[in-house]
């Protein structure tokens, strides 16, 4: 089972991690419990089509003014009660204000309807229209916000969030798709370049569709390797036929299409995205090994038709959403610094803060990037940078 499907679950979750508040050095040192800073609310929200989607509100607690909404639609599962603690990559965000909105998609979990585990933005509905129909319903129904919603999500949450841009809601003010992917036959998730990559899309796939309910883990009877699984299992056809047996419908279909046809291009949904007019904070980690590929796609489309300067690209030595941790390391490398942390304060938290609270300067750069060996940041105002060769290694 691949490690995002644990991430992301536990990110969904709001797996609580520990921080101080700075008190004498007489008083024991304590954490607050996030049951006294925010409000869990549970929520059914209607789609044009009649479909409902669960829907989590987590609201802080004695706010001033009114905040924006951080939305996040997710396949993984969303929180089931307020955690003992807040992520610690919440805290930048938290200082500024918001309130945090989770979403199982359409089919997943407690929402109506069917998960295809793939999209098209050419029929209705989609997730870009569930993202549009839950905007709208958001900012009319949410207490006490201030009618701007930002996006936000790494690997499958990263392209929910962005395939919201193919339908951007009027108060869709910012969104940051971050390991995002566009295209299953290219270079994300289940294909290398068109080359099958059978992990995925067996434990995967089996994850996320043989039971709504869960994210449920393939059995390898028993087995430790699921390297002598594969091999138990001899034809890949035989995992359909004896395991499967048609509860995950996309393993079926890959089988099905093995080149580049309709079904994969149909797919390609960042090819829908026309003038750039929400700005967009993409990510993408150097060394992801599941989404290396789209988030670089969905800018390189948006600097098409970008006249405002409105699409942004952030990369690092990071492996898949490393840049959501502390990221001094990669793997046994150090990198002489936190990487993730500078990107969650430095970068991640001064593009929300002005897009949804008009607060600090406009992020005004085109590229950002953690060079490695420098171990410093470099910023450019083009990507790739003026001057830039294409050289053969």
């Amino acid at each position: 089972m691949r490690k995002v499907t644990a991430l992301l679950a536990a990110a969904a979750a709001l797996t609580p991690l520990s921080f101080v508040v700075a008190r004498p050095q007489t008083a024991p040192v304590t954490a607050p419990s996030i049951a006294d800073q925010f409000t869990y609310t549970r929520v059914m929200v209607p789609m044009h089509d009649g479909a409902k989607m669960e829907t989590v509100i987590i609201a802080p607690k004695g706010a001033t003014a009114k905040l924006p909404i951080l939305f996040q639609r997710t396949p993984y599962g969303v929180p089931g009660a307020l955690p003992p603690q807040l992520p610690a990559s919440w805290k930048p965000l938290v200082a500024d204000g918001y309130i945090f909105v989770f979403q199982s998609m359409r089919g997943r979990f407690g929402s109506d309807g069917k998960f295809t585990l793939s999209t098209s933005v050419k029929t209705s509905p989609n997730e870009a229209t569930d993202a549009y129909d839950s905007i709208d319903w958001l900012v009319k129904h949410v207490p006490n916000n201030n009618g701007k919603v930002g996006m936000w999500g790494v690997s499958y949450p990263g392209f929910a969030a962005a395939v919201a841009l193919a339908k951007p809601h009027p108060a869709l003010k910012a969104v940051s798709p971050q390991a995002a992917w566009v295209d299953y036959w290219q270079s994300d998730d289940l294909h290398r370049n068109g080359a099958l990559r059978l992990s995925y899309a067996t434990e995967w796939v089996y994850s996320l569709q043989n039971d709504k309910t869960q994210n449920k883990e393939l059995s390898l009877d028993g087995l430790t390797d699921a390297y002598d699984w594969y091999l138990k299992m001899g034809p890949v056809e035989n995992i359909e036929k004896n395991v499967f047996k048609g509860s995950v419908p996309l393993f079926r279909s890959l089988l099905d299409h093995p080149d580049h046809d309709a079904f994969y291009t149909d797919q390609n949904w960042q090819k829908a995205l026309g003038k750039t007019t929400v700005p967009t904070l993409n990510v993408a980690g150097f060394w992801d090994q599941e989404d290396p590929w789209g988030s670089w796609q969905i800018y390189a489309q948006q600097k098409k038709n970008d006249p405002d300067r409105l699409a942004q690209i952030v990369s690092g030595p990071w492996n898949h959403g490393g840049w959501q941790g502390r990221s001094a390391t990669l793997g046994p490398i150090p990198l002489g610094t936190e990487s993730g942390t500078e990107f969650q304060t430095q970068i991640q938290a001064p593009f929300f803060a002005y897009w949804l609270h008009g607060k600090g300067p406009r992020p005004d750069f085109t590229a950002r990037m953690f060079q490695s060996g420098s171990n410093a940041w470099k910023t450019y105002t083009a990507w790739p940078p003026a001057g830039a060769k294409p050289t053969e290694l």
